[in-house]
């Protein structure tokens, strides 16, 4: 048993014990308290649990209190009339707020998964005639055309230079193009925000509500993200609670009072489902959260019937055995999926309805994350699960990754791999570490630190995980959406520390956008910590929970070329609240009419023409859309070009909870 989980075994095994049951209602937890689950002793820490960090930095060093200082890009335009002939391509732009690393990434649009990746991996995804790791190719596509290694840029403005060609040299043909611009100001002073719940193969997970300012993990503490932590201490969170949870669970061996993976079923983050684990098994629940009072409340008649199931509370038993380390929801919030992996022999996803607990379908992941550890089979995953700093589920599909193993792995909701990102390319790697330096790829091993237990997803199919343990200077990075890596977040001013979280929010430039991380070791490098207690005897502390510090991030995109479909976003909208079309614009119209719509977060969306028939004509759009308004063009042709005729003609848009027909009429 490695450390991190023999801290794992330690914090459960109190967490779901009577005494926590009977006295978290009661008990203030304070962040140096050994009495709860403030400090998990470590019996000893191997060598190869590498921290990133300035040593002499400490909480006076960081910043508190208010909101935090952000960064935005600015002044990014779609780009036409580029020839394409291997030339420079300059994109102004301006940095506001700070200066910043920025990175250039251009991926061909249109191109769909699944993804092949070349690289080493388990046998049955192995790709013996393309064995270099990092690319991932679809029909003969690099959909990844091209990622600049980061240069930082001074607050203004400024220019970034494109020569046109891919990362292999090569002269990009003419067609259309996504242009992102990722910035990162890693010279930042942190700015702390409360104290999170800790992630040493726990599966904990944080909710970020930007509109509230709050952030709340429904294992124990919620935090007003305005306070001042320096001042008030870092221990100085709120408790949830979890009565309600305590009162269902009664006297059931093993029902786990908190809840450690959960997803919204609403927009205003009100109504909640989500799993724990403990018994040997899985738990999932319904459960309102009421943000005022901190009270989570049970759904007692929730899969009533179903077995295992008991005032709203529902073991998962026999389906799936062992460390059950996550879930989340498909779009429209009518299947939740649970993983069983990480420990033992089984790795699997069972999905369920939302709506009645019913099981509905199980996937057998064996042959992905099984691997031999010391002469001895062991799930290294599926753990973490994707979703959005707020808890959303990811349009993308269902992005997992490995604990103990290199894998991130993604499916859709139906259960058809996406993509894999393998070792090889440096992002998420995991290597032998053995008399202090790292030896060869190695797919799965408890000594080749490979700790990937903190994912969460972003716009545009990307999703963020933590290097923990691999090396001195990353403590994250960013995974595009065919698996890609794309780049490290390398935080300069930060305390001596092991990666733990890697959360973007990005609300159209929202006082809260930016990047979340954690800050402080464990080990005996936590002695470098002044927030750290030092215990009277043994080993120096995992604790229950760490601060959290934003830093400025901000990302965009662009379109390069001529786009497939003609989707504007509304400059200057409000981000939505809720998903909803308008009338078409001008109606009756000749030559073209606009359609606006509005996502309250991305999501996949199909708007098509249809004649009266009910023919289809046209389609606008189908692809995944950032959160914003929208509008998409129809110029009064056919898919092929012609023109179609006068008349009455059909438009609708589906997407997650919306499914809208309306009429238009062109005239000549």
């Amino acid at each position: 048993m490695g450390a991190s989980d023999f801290g794992f075994e330690i914090f459960f095994s109190f967490f779901n014990s009577k005494e926590r049951e009977n006295s978290i209602m009661r008990i203030k937890r304070r962040f140096a308290s050994v009495a709860a689950i403030a400090l998990l002793i470590v019996a000893s820490v191997d060598a190869q649990f590498l921290h990133i960090g300035n040593p002499d930095l400490q909480l006076p060093d960081m910043t508190s209190g208010g909101k935090p200082a952000t960064l935005t890009i600015d002044g990014l335009k779609n780009i036409k009339g580029y020839g394409f002939d291997g030339s420079n391509l300059e994109i102004p732009f301006t940095l506001n707020g700070s200066g910043a690393t920025v990175w250039l990434i251009v991926y061909t649009e249109g191109v769909k998964s699944p993804f092949t990746i070349k690289g080493k991996g388990p046998g049955p995804y192995a790709d013996p005639e393309n064995n270099e790791p990092g690319w991932h190719v679809n029909a003969g596509t690099n959909v990844l055309v091209y990622k600049s290694p980061g240069q930082r840029f001074d607050e203004g403005e400024n220019t970034i230079v494109w020569n046109g060609k891919d990362m292999g040299g090569n002269v990009v043909k003419k067609g259309a193009y996504q242009v992102f611009l990722a910035a990162y100001d890693d010279e930042a002073t942190p700015h702390i925000v409360g104290s999170a719940a800790r992630q040493f193969g726990s599966g904990q997970t944080i909710y970020i509500d930007p509109k509230r300012g709050h952030f709340v993990n429904f294992t124990g503490e919620t935090a007003n993200m305005e306070n001042d932590w320096i001042a008030a201490g870092v221990d100085a969170y709120d408790l949830v609670n979890n009565q309600s949870l305590v009162d269902a669970c009664g006297d059931r061996e093993g029902c786990p009072t908190g809840v450690l993976s959960a997803t919204p079923l609403n927009n205003d983050l009100t109504e909640w489902i989500g799993n724990n684990r403990s018994g040997g098994f899985g738990w999932l629940t319904r459960y309102s959260y009421d943000w005022e009072t901190r009270q989570m409340t049970v759904h007692e008649d929730w899969a009533d019937g179903m077995p295992g199931a008991e005032n709203g509370v529902m073991s998962l038993g026999d389906v799936l055995p062992g460390r059950q380390y996550a879930s989340t929801t498909d779009p429209e919030k009518k299947i939740v999926f649970a993983t069983a992996g990480v420990s033992g022999t089984v790795s699997k996803i069972a999905a369920y309805s939302v709506d009645d607990g019913k099981l509905l379908d199980e996937w057998d992941l064996t042959d992905i994350f099984l691997y031999d550890n010391k002469g001895s089979d062991r799930s290294g995953g599926p753990g973490t699960m994707a979703r959005r700093y707020d808890g959303q589920p990811d349009p993308a599909g269902i992005t997992m990754s490995g604990h103990h193993t290199s894998v991130t792995l993604r499916l859709d909701y139906q259960g058809n791999i996406l993509y894999m990102n393998r070792n090889g390319d440096g992002y998420g790697d995991s290597r032998v570490f053995s008399e202090g330096s790292f030896g060869d790829l190695q797919y799965g091993h408890t000594e080749a630190p490979a700790f990937k237990y903190s994912l969460y997803s972003t716009k545009w199919g990307w999703v963020t995980n933590i290097e923990a343990g691999s090396n001195t200077t990353q403590n994250g990075f960013v995974l595009g959406e065919d698996g890609s890596g794309l780049f490290h977040f390398e935080p300069k001013n930060i305390p001596l520390s092991w990666p733990q979280y890697n959360i973007i929010v990005d609300e159209k430039d929202g006082d809260w956008d930016g990047v979340y991380m954690s800050i402080g070791g464990f080990g005996a490098e936590a002695s470098a910590n002044d927030f750290v207690p030092v215990p009277e005897e043994g080993a120096l502390a995992i604790l229950g929970r760490y601060p959290l510090v934003h830093m400025p991030y901000d990302q965009k995109r662009i379109m390069l070329g001529d786009p497939a479909t003609a989707v504007e976003e509304v400059e200057g909208a409000a981000l939505p609240s809720e998903f909803a079309m308008s009338d078409a614009y001008p109606n009756p119209f000749n030559p073209e009419t606009s359609i606006n719509f509005s996502l309250p977060w991305e999501a996949p969306v199909l708007v098509e023409i249809y004649n009266d028939q009910g023919q289809k004509v046209r389609t606008l759009l189908d692809d995944r859309v950032n959160a914003g308004e929208f509008k998409v063009s129809w110029d009064g042709r056919d898919d092929s070009g012609v023109q179609v005729a006068s008349g009455m003609y059909l438009y609708r848009i589906q997407a997650p909870n919306l499914n809208v027909t309306k009429k238009v009429t062109l005239l000549k």
